[in-house]
């Protein structure tokens, strides 16, 4: 029989009880974290494999921007909202077990598509296996640690992402330069081409990854006064009423994905095609990067939201996300120009720090301002939109550009030309957006502690 998370029925609930041991609390972010770089490393790994798979199935840019992109992104989206309905009912901890044992069943299945078709299926299935991972981890955390401290909690779980999507390179990058180009054989798999083991390898070790789900508790859940099944009819009116608000919260992140996606799933490319370095070294020098400039993000991100939240600052979570933006802008639309490799593994490095500190606000931010027994689906709503504008539409984005515009021949004019605008317009929704955050965080903590607004801009 399922797991149930157990509900809250009246206010006193909602702060007088103590929250859990704060030591346990952290190694429940462990499993997390840990859980999270392996979906980051199944996810990105096709990233540095762009060539021999180009290769192997004689495909465009633009056919494996579509594997890359959309095979992911449209079941991840999509399953994520009646998965992110049954992260606020159900067991997310059990959600989260057989959600990771798909995808990773998936991403070994990757290693033996025999055509563009099947491949194309294997990520779609990643993509379903990765969609529960998000809501379920965001909503355990938020249960586990107290407000004051929930900032600096998600932004080092959300460091995660950054050095899953770092290890994904780096080990690939490893794993290409151990394996001979021209495959390998082992017993009873037989021969396979360098490209597929590397899949395999990543996926496997999930599979035992699993069981670490049962090592950690189902939390009750918090600040929450009514029932956890909120009719969908019920939530779209919410977001209706605080639409200046959610409109900009939402859409920001798919922003940051367009650019993050677009820049970084063509970054191992730019670097083999401009500047001539082999795939396994460019692989392992951005795998580091991103890696290193997400932990240091992260961190960032999270202290600023805990202290501006701890001053007082009403849109605190959200103005980290202005921050971020800002540096940003002015990086991830000149790193590919730049004329050696070294500058521009210098001007991507603080591109992605500024991606990182705005990403990493996004989900403290939405948390903040939406109700507990709404906070699964409105992350799936997060997703969706990241996933269908972001990990879909961000590496396509460069691609068409770069087939149609440059006829292949300039990825790296491609890359600064797609993120200058997108750029331009998440820093004017993070801008906009912080006086109508406040007055909604405002309004929701007066409710749920049944206290006149106290608003400070």
């Amino acid at each position: 029989m399922a797991e149930v998370s157990p509900v809250v029925n009246s206010p006193a609930d909602i702060t007088n009880r103590p929250y859990p041991n704060h030591i346990y609390a952290c190694y429940v972010i462990f499993v997390l974290f840990v859980v999270t770089v392996f979906s980051q490393l199944d996810r990105q790994l096709p990233t540095l494999l762009v060539e021999p798979i180009r290769r192997e199935f004689a495909i465009s840019d633009t056919a494996f921007s579509f594997l890359q992109g959309y095979a992911f992104a449209l079941v991840y989206t999509f399953a994520g909202l009646p998965l992110g309905r049954m992260v606020d009912q159900r067991s997310r901890r059990l959600l989260i077990f057989w959600g990771l044992l798909f995808w990773s069943l998936m991403t070994v299945f990757a290693g033996f598509a025999q055509n563009y078709s099947s491949l194309f299926i294997a990520r779609m299935g990643v993509g379903i296996g990765e969609a529960v991972l998000a809501p379920a981890a965001y909503s355990i955390i938020a249960d586990y640690f107290a407000p004051e401290r929930r900032g600096r909690a998600l932004g080092i779980y959300y460091i995660s992402i950054a050095i899953g999507s770092g290890a994904s390179l780096l080990l690939g990058g490893y794993l290409l330069k151990l394996i001979p180009s021209e495959g390998m054989a082992l017993p009873v798999i037989g021969h396979l081409l360098a490209w597929r083991w590397v899949f395999i390898f990543a996926g496997l070790p999930g599979l035992l990854l699993s069981l670490l789900m049962f090592t950690i508790r189902e939390p009750e859940r918090r600040e929450l006064a009514q029932r956890l099944n909120v009719p969908v009819s019920e939530l779209l009116a919410f977001l209706s009423s605080e639409r200046a608000t959610f409109g900009r919260l939402l859409f920001y992140p798919s922003i940051l994905a367009i650019i993050g996606y677009g820049s970084l799933a063509w970054a191992p490319s730019v670097f083999t095609r401009r500047f001539n370095l082999d795939i396994s070294h460019s692989g392992m020098l951005l795998g580091g990067l991103i890696a290193g400039a997400g932990i240091i993000g992260g961190l960032i991100s999270g202290h600023l939201s805990d202290y501006w939240r701890a001053k007082g600052v009403q849109a605190a979570r959200f103005r980290v996300a202005l921050v971020g933006q800002m540096l940003l802008l002015p990086c991830v639309s000149t790193w590919s120009l730049m004329p050696t490799s070294s500058m521009a593994l210098g001007v991507l490095f603080f591109a992605v720090l500024g991606l990182s500190i705005a990403q990493t606000a996004a989900p403290a931010a939405i948390q903040e301002v939406t109700p507990n027994a709404m906070r699964g689906q409105v992350i799936a709503i997060y997703l969706l939109l990241g996933g269908l504008l972001g990990i879909g539409l961000g590496p396509t984005l460069v691609a068409l550009t770069s087939d149609l515009v440059f006829a292949g021949k300039a990825l790296h004019l491609a890359v600064s030309v797609t993120a200058l605008p997108v750029s331009l317009l998440g820093l004017w929704l993070c801008w906009s957006g912080q006086s109508r955050y406040a007055l909604t965080r405002a309004r929701i903590w007066a409710e749920a502690c049944m206290l006149a607004p106290t608003v400070k801009l």
